[in-house]
């Protein structure tokens, strides 16, 4: 599922809300343009909320990112162990063309909660991100958007 496709962050951003209700496990997938530059942090946090777009409670989630930047040499490779937090800070010059991947399992979630949002925090640095989800299902394979 496509969630953000931004040519700018450095003002902060959040992704759009996906409905979580059918799956068991998500997998965010974000990919960092060429064009940071700076060492200033942004922070990610993935946020369950009971509506589209609530960002009621933080959730502490797994992550881990390539070695090198896309096309490089490592750069199909996951640079250290998974690691968790609630409030990633990164710094986008060491992120520049490359790949994080954000993992939670919905048993993680508050039961009256099924919605997922992802916020990046404003940013002295501009530069593009893109962000897709992958959702794995309970029961099977369903054609339903869980987009909203």
């Amino acid at each position: 599922m496509p969630l953000l496709a931004s040519a700018d962050i450095v003002a902060g951003v959040d992704s759009d809300s996906i409905n979580c209700e059918g799956f068991h496990h998500v997998s965010f997938l974000l990919v960092f343009g060429p064009s940071y530059a700076g060492a200033t942090p942004t922070e990610i946090k993935l946020f369950e909320g009971v509506t589209v777009g609530a960002k009621t409670n933080a959730l502490t989630f797994n992550y881990v990112y390539t070695a090198a930047a896309i096309k490089a040499a490592l750069g199909d490779t996951m640079a250290a162990a998974e690691a968790t937090s609630a409030a990633l800070s990164i710094a986008t010059a060491t992120m520049a063309s490359r790949m994080l991947v954000i993992e939670l399992d919905i048993a993680a979630m508050t039961d009256t909660y099924k919605y997922l949002t992802l916020e990046f925090s404003n940013d002295a640095d501009a530069g593009e991100l893109t962000v897709v989800a992958i959702g794995y299902p309970r029961y099977g394979y369903s054609n339903t958007t869980h987009l909203v």
